[in-house]
């Protein structure tokens, strides 16, 4: 398979940090975070935002330069990456953040959840992954 379109990453220097960063071609910097649950240490919870200055009130800004293909195969890698460094970990969660419209309107499913589903099935398959969304949740399960 030819890798896809993507952005170089850099893994955080500290290895208790779980942290990722990259930079897309309009220089919006971007950080890929994975929490850990506080119940299930297998566990982990996929955080990325913008951390452009100018996105400071809201990281979770829409930067409207149509690079979302690349960003989230960036993404996708940076998830792979992850578990290839840590192969116990076994259940990923991402919750896409609702925007102003979204909210008004009780829309159950965010765009942000939907659209990373459809990423997150080109590459995570099975027999190895199974994506599951659950309301505004995508749950990612690696078979182990």
């Amino acid at each position: 398979m030819n890798e896809p379109l993507h952005y170089q990453f850099q893994k955080d220097p500290f290895p208790t940090k779980h942290s990722y960063y990259f930079t897309n071609r309009f220089n919006d910097k971007y950080e890929v975070s994975f929490s850990r649950d506080k119940d299930n240490y297998l566990k982990v919870t996929i955080s990325f935002c913008v951390t452009n200055d100018e996105y400071e009130n809201d990281q979770y800004a829409i930067t409207n330069h149509y690079d979302v293909y690349r960003v989230l195969n960036t993404v996708c890698l940076i998830i792979l990456d992850f578990s290839n460094q840590r192969p116990n970990v076994n259940h990923y969660v991402f919750s896409g953040e609702m925007r102003p419209f979204e909210k008004e309107n009780n829309i159950p499913v965010s765009g942000r959840t939907k659209v990373f589903l459809k990423f997150v099935k080109k590459f995570f398959k099975p027999p190895l992954w199974e994506a599951v969304q659950d309301q505004n949740y995508v749950h990612l399960y690696k078979k182990t």
